[in-house]
């Protein structure tokens, strides 16, 4: 049996529909509209846990179990080569913040630049396997709510950086992806899923080789 598939004709729709609902008076009621100036302004959101899926098959089934759909793109970061599975359990704390919270406007910012943003605040970019193991440790996440993990991309074989999105348009949980070029501006209201520090790497490097800086 093969996992429920989003077609990636859809994927814009949802993502157009996760922007529309995090606009709403919702989002007040989760932060507040003080920029964050230290991620220990940030409670941590929860725990999870890596390692115990390390195969995309097992990723695959686990999803088929659970009834989780993922998009095309997202399936296919899964299955690449540069794919990174941690062979060992690893507990690692995590947190949410917006785009505007991080102290840009409701006009928003690149992305690369909301990444170097959590980069700088001492957040950390999560492990790409963060993306399909939250979406399997998050099953009831509520109707309407789309977080963007922060991430570094990961390419499809058609070159396009991608990555991860847990949404729950009200067809139930998703796992989608997305397109992740450093200059993709995002809107204020998105929400991002960054990790507590975990080990010493620049992600951000990636985006600056990108930009050619």
């Amino acid at each position: 049996m093969s996992a429920i598939r989003v077609t990636s004709v859809l994927i814009p729709v949802l993502v157009a529909a996760a922007w529309i609902a995090l606009a709403g008076p919702a989002l007040a009621q989760v932060e507040a509209p003080t920029a964050v100036r230290f991620a220990s302004d940030l409670p941590a959101w929860r725990t999870v846990s890596l390692g115990l899926h390390r195969s995309v098959g097992a990723f695959r089934n686990a999803f088929d179990k659970a009834h989780v759909a993922i998009g095309d793109s997202a399936d296919e970061i899964l299955g690449r080569p540069a794919f990174a599975f941690a062979q060992a359990r690893q507990d690692l704390d995590l947190v949410v913040v917006s785009v505007t919270a991080l102290g840009f406007g409701e006009a928003g910012a690149p992305l690369a630049d909301v990444h170097a943003r959590g980069l700088a605040l001492g957040l950390a970019l999560c492990p790409e396997e963060v993306g399909p193991q939250l979406r399997l440790q998050y099953l009831h996440q509520p109707v309407g709510e789309f977080l963007h993990v922060a991430m570094k991309p990961l390419r499809t074989y058609g070159g396009m950086p991608v990555d991860f999105t847990l949404a729950n348009g009200g067809a139930g949980p998703a796992l989608l992806g997305g397109e992740a070029t450093p200059d993709l501006v995002i809107p204020g209201t998105v929400r991002f899923v960054f990790a507590r520090p975990y080990r010493q790497f620049i992600a951000a490097e990636w985006f600056a080789h990108e930009r050619g800086e």
